[in-house]
């Protein structure tokens, strides 16, 4: 609006220019209003621009859908303004005597082609502008939750009580059996540093987490011994879709720490993966201890809800995680997340 006014200012300004030097004869009022009207009708048509270049920009993608609508639009404001000013004439006094309809439409082209193009492009620009800072702003955030996921991961390795347990099992295992020892040992190095290895990725295939979560596994085996089996189910169609890293290993934590642990009896998990119409489920099933039987079942640690905003950030309202209880005993986790990929020009490269 303020720009469009200040054009009308300026309109005026060099019309009475003209006046002073006797090239134009016009009364003040006439052209105020001239030119305020003029200028204020390229309002509705700058927010016209604006939401077309928003909603079918011109691009290589679905380019001849946006060359038609943009055209169309063109074509409605040329024969609208033409259209406005004949309905207008006495009212406004556009013209000393009203031309015909060809030399007034070819008057609107003249007046309102470049103005209309100079729009469109305008437009165009500030979109890419925007969609540029929200890349930006979304790869900023993306690259903030990863890094906490890794230092999740890496701080629940490094918590005294699992070091204990993992050094405590290769010492139980050096003279009984010290192949036994060696893997373990090898098994803690690998979990270490798959934890700080990312190689920048947001996004990894789902077999590339599922290897790194097996070192995990590995360890929590053979310090589990009988008590804890763990069962497999992946459908081999869905083994190249692809999760956020470190998507996995919360899940499992979570149904050995809250599920398995505190109970004596052997327990099992299991890991199932398949493709769900255009989704990629990921359950993590346990038969352990399972939330409390009455009341709402909890959302979970740190762990999970930075493993939520991460889907938020990457595939919006398309992808979930799901806790609940488990039949007839335990809890499930269950992740879903896209399996087409539309979004894969968005990803971020970190």
């Amino acid at each position: 609006m303020g720009w469009w006014l200040a054009d009308a200012f300026v309109a005026v300004s060099q019309v009475r220019i003209l006046q002073r030097l006797g090239e134009v004869k016009a009364a003040d009022g006439e052209l105020w209003r001239m030119s305020l009207i003029s200028s204020l009708l390229w309002v509705p048509i700058t927010v016209l621009c604006l939401r077309l270049s928003e909603r079918v920009p011109l691009q290589r993608r679905g380019g001849a859908r946006a060359l038609v609508a943009h055209l169309a639009a063109l074509l409605g404001v040329l024969f609208g303004r033409a259209a406005f000013v004949m309905l207008t004439q006495d009212l406004v006094g556009w013209y000393e005597r009203m031309p015909g309809v060809p030399d007034l439409l070819a008057q609107s082209v003249a007046n309102n082609l470049l103005p209309f193009v100079l729009l469109t492009a305008g437009a165009h620009a500030l979109g890419l502008a925007r969609r540029a800072h929200v890349r930006q702003r979304r790869a900023d955030q993306l690259q903030a939750q990863l890094a906490e996921a890794r230092l999740q991961a890496l701080a629940s390795q490094l918590r005294p009580h699992f070091l204990f347990n993992a050094l405590n099992a290769v010492a139980s295992l050096v003279h009984a059996d010290p192949d036994g020892a060696e893997r373990m040992l090898a098994r803690l190095g690998d979990l270490l540093r798959q934890s700080l290895e990312s190689h920048g990725r947001q996004e990894v295939t789902l077999r590339e987490e599922l290897a790194a979560l097996t070192p995990y596994l590995d360890i929590e085996q053979i310090r589990f011994g009988p008590r804890l089996q763990v069962a497999w189910s992946l459908a081999p169609d869905v083994m190249d879709a692809r999760v956020p890293f470190l998507a996995l290993q919360p899940l499992v934590e979570n149904a050995i720490r809250h599920g398995l642990a505190p109970r004596a009896e052997p327990g099992r998990i299991e890991i199932t993966a398949e493709r769900e119409g255009a989704l990629l489920r990921v359950s993590v099933r346990d038969d352990g201890m399972g939330p409390p039987p009455e009341g709402p079942v909890r959302v979970g640690g740190v762990g999970l809800s930075n493993l939520r905003a991460r889907l938020v950030t990457l595939y919006g309202p398309r992808a979930g995680l799901e806790l609940r209880r488990g039949t007839p005993r335990g809890a499930v986790a269950e992740l879903r997340v896209p399996l087409d990929d539309s979004h894969e020009g968005e990803r971020v490269a970190a």
